[in-house]
C-alpha cells in the first residue's frame, strides 16, 4: 500500500523519532509544511542526572597542610586549602614578588592539568608546628606581638605582593585572609591579647581589609568570623562547621547574608564539642547516619557553602559511607541543570543559528567568576568543527534558592529558571554535513570545557550535547547517544596563560526587548567652520547602553560610545539639525532625543591645514617607524608610536596667531587606544581613540589645542600601551584672543534634596570654542564649580530657604549670564530625623553611611552602583543587593522613609527590604508606589512590628523578577 507521508514529512517524522528514542527525552518540535525540504526549530527536554561528579570550585575540600608535597586524591576534590609558612613567601621587606611566584610555581606544579585550584592561606603561627615570623618583626610576648604597627604595615605590604601574585593566577580559586593570629583564624586562644580580647583588633581589620580588597581585585576573599570585617564584603570560613557547640558562626554568617557574590566556605571539626550529638563524630560517621548527614546538608543549604573540608576525609571503599558523599557532593555549591533546549535544525553555511536553553541552579551557591557559555558542533568523532561564546551571558546571575526549610528540605524561594539565547553566524566555508550541537562552560584560561551541566546528556571532555543540526542540509538523524558518565571523566584541565578565544561570538539572541531610555539634554558644546560637537546626558537601560547613534537631518552621522560626538567634514557658515538615540546590546533603539541646531563658523580663520605624519621634518624616536599605507592620505603612516619607547612629534606647525584651534587626528587601528599628547612641550593630556574597525581604515578624533603664533610642536606617545597607527593632523578654526561668553544655563531644577543637601541639574550651555565648567552660586555668593551639568551642595541648615543660580564659563575665562534663579527649602532635620544615608558622597560611596557604620551594594548591572548628581543609581536585571548597616537603637523614631525615583515607575514590587528581623517587598511595606520623580515612600515601623531597639542592617535585594534603575536620594528615620 503507498504511504500517505510525502517524502520530506516522512523524513523529518524519522529524524524526531530517531531523536525520542535515542536521547529518552520528551520533546517537542515545530513541523515546516510538507513541501519544504528544512527542518524546522527542534526543541528538546533533558533530564538531570543522578550522579554526583568533580566540578570546579565546589564540594569536598581536601587539605595541603603545611609539610605536605603534594595534593590528594580525592573522588570529588577540584579545590584545597593550603597552609602556606609566611617566611616560605617573604622574610625581608625587602623580598620580591617574584619569590612568591617562584615558590608557587614549584608548589603548584601540574595541577593544573588535573583542573586542581588552591585556596591558599598564609599563616605565621601553626600551634604545635611552628611559627614563622618574618625579619624585622618583634615577637615572644603573645600578648602584645600581634598589635604592634610594625606587624600591621608589614602584613598590609605584603597582601600588596600577594595581590601582584596571585590575584591573576588561574591556579588560586580564592583567598583567605589569614595571616594574623593563630593558624592564621583571627584569634590567638586560648592566649589573651593585653586588652583582655583574643579576637583580631578593629585596627587590623580594617588595615587588612583595606589592603586585601585593594590587593584582590578578581578573587574572591574570606575571612574567618563573620562578627569581624565589618566594614568589607567578605566571604565566611566555618572553620566548625555544623558543630552543635558554634551553631553561632552559621547564625552569624547567614545574619551577614554576602552569598549572593562572596564565597562561603568550612570545615567540619571533629577534635572538640559534642561531636557524638551533631555532627557525628568522624566524616564516615557523618556522612553514614542521615540524621547527622541531613543536618550537615542543612546548614550547606541555610548558609549556602560552596566547599567542606576535613568531612573529606571518609572511607570511599564503605559503601554506606559512599553513597552520602555523593549525597553531599550534589548539595555543595552550584549544580546546574539544562531543562529544555531549543535549536535551528538546518542551517546554511554563512546563515544564522539559533540557540537557546533554560537552565536552574539546584545547588545551595552561585557560581563566582564570570566564566563564558560555549556553543560547539561536532564531528561524528566528537572533534569541534565550530564553537561560539554566547555574548550576552554571566553565570554569576544563576542563582539557587534561598530560606532553606528543613522541614520540606527545599529552599521556601525556589530558584529562578534562567533562559539563555544566541544568534550565532555559521562560517561560509563550514563543510556541509551534520553535526552534533552542544554545550559548554568554559575556563577562560585556555578556554576548555570546565564546569559542567549535571545532565543525563554528557561527552567525555566536559560538552552536553543537545541534538543534530543539518549544515546546508537537513540533518541525517538524531541519534547522538551514547552517552558518558561523568564521574569518571577526569579529563579536563586549563590552561596558565590567558590567550585570546579561537571561535565566535554570538551576534545577539538576547531576550532583551526593552529599548534604553530617550538620551536627554541634547547640546552643542563646540563648533568650528567644519565641524560640530555635541553633548547630551546618558540614557538608562534594563541590560546596559552600549552606544548612540547621531543623526544629521534625519540621516545617520555617526555612533559614539560616550555621551559625545564631533561630526567633521561640514560646510561653513552653514546650519545643521542633530538627534540623538540609543542603543543597547539587543539591538533595541530608543526613540530619538529633542533636536537641537547649530551654524558652523564663517571660513575666516578657520582653514584646513593637513600635515603628514610621515613627514621629513617630522621627529620619529624609538620603535617608531613610517611603513606603505594604501588606505592612508598620503600613502603612508607612522607605527610603533607608544609603549613607553615610540614617539612621533609633529614638527613646524604654523599659526599666525595664538589661540586655540581644532585638531583633527587621522589614525588607523583595530582597537580602542589613547596616546599622550603634548603641545610645545607642556603638560599632557590624553587623547581617546576608538576602534576604526580594522588596521587598513581611517578614523579621525578631534580635540583643541591651543598654539602660539609662528611654528609649533604636537608629541604622540603612550607611556602604558601602545598607541594607534597615524596617518595625519589637521589643524582649524583658530579663535584669537576669545571674547565670546557661553550662552547661560537653561531649565535649572532641584533633582534633590536633605536636610543638609541641595542637588541641581540643568541644560548644557554652549559656546563659540567649547564650556570648560559651570560656576555654582547660593544666595549670590559662588558655592562651587562642576564640569558636568549638576552639582550638590552640601554642608547647609535644615529648614533653610536658599536661592541659586549657575553660570558657564568658558576655557578663556569667560562666563556667561546667569541662569534663572531657583528658591529651595532644605528637609527639617535636629531630634525629629535621623540620617542613615543621603548619598551625598560624603562619605565617599562605598564605605561608610552617615552613621558612621558599613555601607555597600554588589551584584547590579553597573556594579555598586553610581552617585549621581547626589543620589545613589543602582542598575538592576533580577539580580542586586545593598546593605547599610544601623548600629544605634531607633526607638525614638516611627518611620523609615526612602526618597526614591525610578526610570519607569512601579519599582516598588522589585525590591525587597529587610530591616529589624522584618522582611516584606517595598510596596507590602508601604502600600505605595515609586514613581519617575522623586517620592518619598514612608514605612510604619511601629505597625510592621520592625525590632527599633536592635534594627541590625538595612537591606534591600532586587532578585525579585524585575529590572529597571532606580535612584535612591536619601534614607532616614522619622
Amino acid at each position: 500500500m503507498k504511504s500517505s507521508f510525502s517524502k520530506p514529512l516522512m523524513k523529518a517524522f524519522t529524524i524526531l523519532l530517531s531523536f525520542i528514542l535515542l536521547t529518552g527525552g520528551s520533546w517537542a518540535v515545530a513541523l515546516l509544511d510538507s513541501a519544504s525540504a528544512a527542518v524546522g526549530p527542534i526543541t528538546v527536554n533533558l533530564t538531570e542526572t543522578q550522579e554526583a561528579f568533580k566540578n570546579p570550585l565546589k564540594g569536598f575540600r581536601p587539605t595541603r597542610f603545611m609539610n605536605d608535597t603534594g595534593f590528594s586524591n580525592q573522588e570529588y576534590g577540584t579545590v584545597f586549602k593550603h597552609y602556606i609558612k609566611y617566611t616560605d613567601l617573604e622574610n625581608a621587606a625587602s623580598d620580591s614578588v617574584q619569590k612568591i611566584k617562584d615558590w608557587s610555581n614549584t608548589a603548584w606544579a601540574g595541577i593544573e592539568s588535573q583542573n586542581k585550584k588552591v585556596i591558599p592561606r598564609v599563616f605565621i603561627v601553626y600551634p604545635n608546628g611552628g611559627e614563622y615570623w618574618p625579619e624585622g618583626v618583634t615577637h615572644g610576648d603573645v600578648t602584645t606581638q600581634w598589635t604592634s604597627d610594625v606587624l600591621k604595615n608589614r602584613l598590609t605590604a605584603f597582601i600588596q605582593k600577594l595581590g601582584q601574585a596571585w590575584d591573576n593566577d588561574p591556579r588560586v580559586a580564592y583567598i583567605e585572609l589569614g595571616l594574623w593570629g593563630n593558624w592564621g583564624e583571627h584569634h590567638i586562644w586560648p592566649d589573651k591579647l593585653a586588652d583582655g580580647t583574643d579576637r583580631i583588633p578593629l585596627s587590623f581589620q580594617t588595615a587588612l581589609g583595606n589592603a586585601a580588597a585593594q590587593a584582590f581585585q578578581n578573587k574572591k576573599v574570606q575571612v574567618r568570623y563573620p562578627d569581624t570585617f565589618q566594614n568589607f564584603n567578605f566571604g565566611f570560613l566555618w572553620d566548625s562547621f555544623a558543630l552543635i557547640d558554634d551553631l553561632a558562626g552559621g547564625e552569624g554568617i547567614t545574619a551577614r547574608n554576602v552569598w549572593r557574590t562572596q564565597v562561603n566556605g568550612g570545615e567540619v571539626a571533629y577534635d572538640w564539642g559534642q561531636k557524638e550529638i551533631q555532627p557525628g563524630d568522624s566524616p564516615n560517621d557523618t556522612l553514614s547516619d542521615p540524621n547527622h548527614r541531613n543536618y550537615v546538608i542543612d546548614w550547606i543549604k541555610k548558609t549556602h557553602t560552596t566547599s567542606l573540608g576535613w568531612i573529606d576525609l571518609y572511607d570511599a571503599g564503605n559503601s554506606a559511607v559512599s553513597q552520602g558523599a555523593a549525597l553531599m557532593q550534589k548539595e555543595f555549591g552550584y549544580r546546574f541543570v539544562i531543562n529544555q533546549a531549543t535549536f535551528s535544525g538546518s542551517v546554511q553555511p554563512g546563515g544564522s543559528m539559533n540557540v537557546a536553553f533554560q537552565v536552574v541552579n539546584k545547588g545551595s551557591a552561585p557560581f563566582y567568576y564570570n566564566w563564558p557559555v560555549e556553543a560547539s558542533l561536532l564531528r561524528s568523532d566528537r572533534t569541534v568543527a565550530w564553537k561560539g561564546i554566547f555574548s550576552n551571558v554571566d553565570i554569576r546571575n544563576w542563582m539557587p534558592g534561598d530560606d532553606w526549610n528543613s522541614s520540606t528540605r527545599r529552599y521556601n524561594q525556589a530558584p529562578a529558571v534562567q533562559q539563555v539565547s544566541g544568534t550565532f553566524a555559521i562560517p561560509s566555508n563550514l563543510t556541509a554535513g551534520t553535526y552534533t550541537l552542544a554545550l559548554s562552560i568554559l575556563d577562560p584560561y585556555g578556554y576548555k570545557p570546565s564546569v559542567r551541566f549535571a545532565n543525563t546528556n554528557y561527552y567525555a571532555g566536559g560538552r552536553t550535547p543537545l541534538g543534530k543540526v543539518g549544515i546546508g542540509m537537513d540533518p541525517a538523524n538524531q541519534n547522538i547517544a551514547p552517552f558518558d558518565s561523568l564521574k569518571p571523566d577526569n579529563t579536563l584541565s586549563y590552561s596558565l596563560t590567558q590567550t585570546p578565544y579561537d571561535g565566535g561570538y554570538s551576534g545577539g539572541g538576547s531576550t532583551d526587548t526593552q529599548a534604553p531610555s530617550v538620551p536627554g539634554n541634547l547640546a552643542v558644546s563646540g563648533k568650528t567652520s567644519s565641524s560640530i560637537s555635541l553633548t547630551w546626558s546618558a540614557s538608562t537601560d534594563n541590560v546596559g547602553v552600549t552606544g548612540y547613534d547621531i543623526y544629521r537631518g534625519g540621516a545617520l552621522a555617526g555612533s559614539a560610545t560616550a555621551t559625545s560626538f564631533t561630526d567633521t567634514g561640514l560646510s561653513a557658515n552653514t546650519s545643521y539639525s542633530y538627534t540623538v538615540r540609543a542603543k543597547d546590546e539587543s539591538g533595541n533603539v530608543s526613540g530619538p532625543s529633542s533636536s537641537v541646531s547649530a551654524t558652523t563658523n564663517a571660513s575666516g580663520g578657520g582653514t584646513l591645514t593637513s600635515y603628514e605624519a610621515e613627514a621629513t621634518n617630522n621627529t620619529l624616536t624609538g620603535a617608531a617607524a613610517v611603513s606603505a599605507s594604501t588606505s592612508s592620505s598620503g600613502g603612508s603612516k607612522v607605527g610603533y608610536v607608544g609603549n613607553n619607547d615610540g614617539t612621533l612629534q609633529f614638527n613646524g606647525i604654523n599659526v599666525s596667531a595664538p589661540g586655540t584651534y581644532t585638531m583633527t587626528i587621522s589614525y588607523l587601528s583595530g582597537e580602542a587606544r589613547s596616546a599622550q599628547l603634548r603641545v610645545n612641550g607642556g603638560s599632557p593630556s590624553t587623547v581617546n581613540l576608538p576602534s576604526t574597525g580594522s588596521w587598513t581604515t581611517v578614523g579621525t578624533v578631534q580635540t583643541q589645542i591651543q598654539l602660539n603664533a609662528g611654528n609649533n610642536t604636537i608629541h604622540f606617545s603612550n607611556p602604558t600601551g601602545w598607541a594607534p597607527d597615524f596617518d595625519r593632523i589637521q589643524i582649524s578654526g583658530g579663535s584669537v584672543g576669545d571674547t565670546q561668553a557661553p550662552t547661560a544655563p537653561a531649565n535649572l531644577s532641584v533633582s534633590g534634596k536633605t536636610s543638609s543637601t541641595v542637588s541641581l541639574t540643568w541644560s548644557a550651555s554652549t559656546d563659540n570654542i567649547g564650556v570648560a565648567q559651570y560656576v555654582i552660586y547660593r544666595n549670590g555668593n559662588e558655592t562651587g564649580t562642576s564640569a558636568a551639568t549638576s552639582f550638590t551642595d552640601s554642608g547647609l541648615n535644615s529648614n533653610t530657604a536658599y536661592t541659586y543660580t549657575v553660570k558657564a564659563r568658558d576655557a578663556a575665562g569667560n562666563l556667561s549670564a546667569a541662569s534663572v534663579g531657583i528658591n529651595v527649602t532644605t528637609i527639617a532635620g535636629g531630634t525629629n530625623s535621623l540620617l542613615l544615608d543621603n548619598f551625598d558622597n560624603s562619605p565617599v560611596w562605598p564605605g561608610t553611611n552617615d552613621l558612621g557604620q558599613w555601607s555597600s551594594a554588589n551584584s547590579f548591572v553597573n556594579n555598586v552602583g553610581v552617585i549621581e548628581s547626589g543620589a545613589l543609581k543602582l542598575q538592576y536585571n533580577n539580580n542586586g543587593w545593598l546593605g547599610s548597616t544601623v548600629s544605634e537603637s531607633i526607638g525614638s523614631y516611627s518611620k523609615l522613609v526612602i526618597r526614591i525615583k525610578g526610570a519607569s515607575g512601579g519599582e516598588q514590587n522589585h525590591i525587597q527590604l529587610t530591616i529589624g528581623g522584618v522582611t516584606q517587598t517595598l510596596a507590602a511595606f508601604s502600600g505605595d508606589a515609586i514613581t519617575t520623580g522623586y517620592k518619598d515612600i514612608a514605612i510604619d515601623l511601629v505597625a510592621k512590628g520592625v525590632n527599633r531597639i536592635s534594627p541590625g542592617q538595612l537591606e534591600m535585594s532586587f532578585w525579585h523578577g524585575g529590572n529597571s534603575t532606580v535612584w535612591i536620594d536619601e534614607i532616614r528615620f522619622e
